[in-house]
Formats: structure tokens, C-alpha cells, sequence
């Protein structure tokens, strides 16, 4: 039985279609035109709105879009690759939506299904998937740039969400030899998990770069 209807604007519609998240008991329905997007989203169907900042090469037709939304009561999501530019993402919060990276949207499935909004601060949880060396060889080069207080390394999702303590979660379980997955063990995990407040996901893939990759996520995320 479906009980959300999401509503998804991006003028790439195959990488859209390709990287949104699963959330189960949702239908997710893509368009690219944002003038299509709001027409749609007046109709009062959708229960969550997810737009695109650049239709086109230099517009910012997505703030057009949330303001044509100001009273649709449905939650939305600015989705933009430079949701840490704090103009965007300052601009797009007081427009009512919040404001996701491109690689973060796997935190949405948290928020359909608890119906809860998106933390705005917090410790980086790095999450691995499966106890073992990984877990200290991380622990050991991440305590080299990071307060450990501030980023942690844990293959124990569940009991460290449910601390509520965490903005942020670096999903290494898509660091998988070949095909790039476009979501892991997180944003699968959070159909599962209670939460009040979600937090960001972010993936890392590539095993030669990835402690660049998490110090790079980690410290733009802390820096905001």
C-alpha cells in the first residue's frame, strides 16, 4: 500500500531516477521541467517535493520553485550539489526547504519514514559494515585530522542513531568493487531505525582515496 506520493524535479532525470533512495511504501514520480514540478505540487498529492537548484546551466529555477510552494504544506528538499554554500543553503532554509547534497538523499529515507526533519548539527558518525581492522585502521588515520569526540568509527549503526547524536553518517559499506552504488547500508538501515531528528548520509567509493575522501566530507560538513 502506498502511503507517501514524492514528487522529484531535476533536469537530469536519469541520474535522478538512478540515485534517489528506496523508501518503501512510497511512490516517487520524476519530472524535469519545474514548471511541471509546481504545477504537480499544487494538486495537494505529494506529501514530500524534491527539487533541483540549476535546470538550466546558470539558473536557480529551484528557488522559483519554492516560492511558488510557500503555502503547499508538503515537506520539502532542496537538492543541489552546493547545499554547503552557505548562500544556497541559507536561501533555500528560508524558503522552507531543506537543503541536501546531491550525494546525501539517502537521508530522506529517514525522514519519509519517521516523519521526522533533518538535524541540523552533530557528530560525524564513519560507519563501517563489519567489525574488524577496517574499523581500527579508520579510527587510527581519522584521529590524525579529527577530534574524536567530533568523528567517530563504528560498524554499530543502530545503537550509535539511537544516541541522537549524529548529523552526519559516512557510509563506507558503497566503497564495493565494481558498479558505483548509489546507496549502502545506511540509507537501507534507516527503514528501520527510530529516529526524532535525521542525519545527513554521505557515501564514499573509492578504497585508494577514501580516507581523503571522509576528511574532505567531514570537514565540510563540521566547517558549515
Amino acid at each position: 500500500m502506498v502511503l507517501e506520493k514524492i514528487l522529484v524535479g531535476d533536469d537530469q532525470i536519469d541520474f535522478a531516477r538512478d540515485n534517489f533512495p528506496f523508501i518503501p511504501n512510497a511512490e516517487v514520480e520524476f519530472v524535469t521541467n519545474p514548471d511541471e514540478l509546481v504545477r504537480k505540487a499544487h494538486s495537494g498529492e505529494y506529501s514530500t517535493i524534491v527539487t533541483d537548484l540549476n535546470y538550466t546551466e546558470h539558473g536557480e529555477e529551484g528557488y522559483r520553485v519554492l516560492e511558488a510552494l510557500k503555502d503547499v504544506s508538503s515537506r520539502k528538499v532542496l537538492w543541489t550539489g552546493n547545499a554547503y554554500d552557505e548562500g544556497v543553503r541559507d536561501r533555500g532554509q528560508s524558503l522552507g526547504a531543506e537543503v541536501l547534497d546531491k550525494d546525501e538523499i539517502g537521508a530522506l529515507v529517514g525522514q519519509v519514514v519517521n516523519n521526522a526533519p533533518l538535524k541540523q548539527e552533530g557528530k560525524v558518525l564513519i560507519y563501517v559494515s563489519g567489525d574488524g581492522p577496517v574499523v581500527k585502521a579508520l579510527e587510527k588515520t581519522t584521529g590524525l585530522f579529527f577530534d574524536r569526540e567530533q568523528v567517530v568509527v563504528s560498524s554499530n549503526l543502530r545503537d550509535e542513531l539511537a544516541t541522537g547524536q549524529y548529523g552526519l553518517v559516512i557510509d563506507t559499506s558503497t566503497m564495493m568493487p565494481g558498479e558505483k552504488r548509489a546507496h549502502g547500508t545506511v540509507a537501507h538501515d534507516m527503514k528501520y531505525i527510530k529516529l526524532n531528528e535525521v542525519p545527513r548520509v554521505a557515501m564514499v567509493h573509492d578504497v585508494t582515496t577514501v580516507v581523503a575522501d571522509i576528511a574532505k566530507i567531514a570537514s565540510t560538513y563540521l566547517n558549515k
